[in-house]
């Protein structure tokens, strides 16, 4: 197995298989082969898939953002088959991401790496799909195949199938994210929510004092304002080197002046104006 965390990964083909099992056996595994056949290919095309998967005549398979493909042979004719699936946008992660926030055990098997049920419920609370609906898969196969899609997609899918059994996270890849970018936006959610509900828990035990009536307020007589302090003596001027000091002592002389002219006086002469 190889490939990065944000794009493509690669992985063996599958050996034939006998028995009459072809579908995927983990919970993740189920739920994609249930979405296939309820709403994406036509009964006829499931069995020659079923068929086709068990055969071998895939080879490797290629997973990354919004496509599945691999490659095979019918005798001596090679085919390249590739399955498109719609990526989701950021509103669509982030509404997910919110709604798993609110499910612990969720949140704690998607930061393990894990891609528990639950998350489906996540999902549809949030109104995103994760598992395909009908239309949602977009196949093309260059066989020569009268039927499309035709086998060698359906094939495809179940062998997807077996593959979600040992990794669930790669239904998240082909929806767009790969599992380390799963993990910072899940802890990104988390702390978010965590933030939110800190400044609620405070907002509520906030206590505000009782207010006064606007028209009790409006409607009370004027107090009458303190009397005016006494005029202290003109400072003296003096040319300071530094030029803090000659702002502080201009200050103190425009200080005076104002208070001498609010007691009724002209400061120039010292006697009311």
């Amino acid at each position: 197995m190889s490939g990065n965390d944000t794009g493509a990964r690669g992985f063996p083909a599958f050996t034939a298989r006998r028995g009459s099992q072809v579908r995927g056996q983990s919970w993740w595994g189920r739920a994609w082969a249930d979405a296939l056949e309820d709403t994406s290919l036509g009964e006829r095309t499931l069995k020659k898939g079923r068929a086709c998967a068990r055969t071998g005549r895939l080879g490797p398979i290629t997973v990354s953002p919004g496509r599945l493909s691999t490659t095979g042979h019918d005798g001596d004719t090679a085919f390249t088959t590739v399955l498109t699936l719609e990526q989701l946008d950021e509103d669509d992660w982030e509404l997910l991401w919110e709604k798993a926030a609110d499910r612990p055990d969720v949140i704690e098997q998607l930061l393990a790496g894990d891609l528990p049920p639950d998350l489906l419920e996540a999902a549809e609370d949030a109104r995103v799909r994760l598992l395909p609906g009908y239309g949602d898969l977009e196949a093309d196969c260059d066989c020569d195949a009268f039927d499309h899609p035709c086998e060698h997609t359906a094939a495809l899918c179940y062998q997807l199938s077996w593959l979600l059994d040992d990794d669930p996270t790669l239904l998240l890849l082909l929806r767009g994210r790969g599992a380390q970018q799963v993990r910072e936006e899940v802890r990104a959610a988390v702390l978010m929510q965590a933030i939110v509900g800190s400044l609620g828990e405070e907002e509520t035990e906030v206590e505000l004092p009782d207010g006064t009536p606007a028209e009790e307020v409006f409607g009370r007589r004027p107090a009458p304002l303190p009397d005016l302090p006494p005029l202290p003596a003109p400072p003296a001027r003096q040319d300071a080197a530094d030029p803090l000091e000659r702002l502080v002592a201009d200050a103190a002389v425009r200080a005076r002046e104002l208070l001498a002219y609010a007691h009724g006086l002209d400061d120039r002469a010292g006697a009311p104006g």
